[in-house]
């Protein structure tokens, strides 16, 4: 069975494309065409450029609705506290794909940045 994959991702300002892109390359396995590449809506000129240079559809979702995804594994006060939800990455992941995906990767953290990766089987 054939899945659809999401690359959610989360950034401080002093991040960079080369950054984010190196993390998420470290994170998947592979990068399949159709898979969506998710973020904080903060991120969003981040999450542009990302998803330009790999290919991938770009989501991107307020605060107050990652704050509300269940099945987020790591939270962080840090998040929290800079942009109103404890997980960007994780959260975002799962947003993109609704209520029956689930984490095939929790959050990694990489320079100013975090990856996880979400599946719908």
């Amino acid at each position: 069975m054939s899945q659809h994959v999401s690359i959610g991702f989360g950034c401080s300002s002093r991040a960079t494309v080369e950054d984010v892109i190196g993390l998420i390359e470290r994170c998947s396995v592979e990068i399949a065409s159709g898979s969506i590449v998710a973020t904080l809506d903060r991120c969003k000129s981040m999450g542009e450029a990302v998803a330009t240079r790999l290919g991938l559809r770009l989501m991107v979702f307020p605060a107050n609705v990652l704050a509300q995804i269940a099945g987020v594994t790591i939270h962080s006060l840090l998040a929290s506290t800079a942009v109103g939800t404890s997980s960007v990455a994780e959260a975002a992941a799962l947003a993109s794909l609704g209520p029956t995906a689930r984490l095939s990767l929790p959050r990694q953290t990489g320079r100013f940045c975090t990856c996880s990766v979400a599946v719908l089987p």
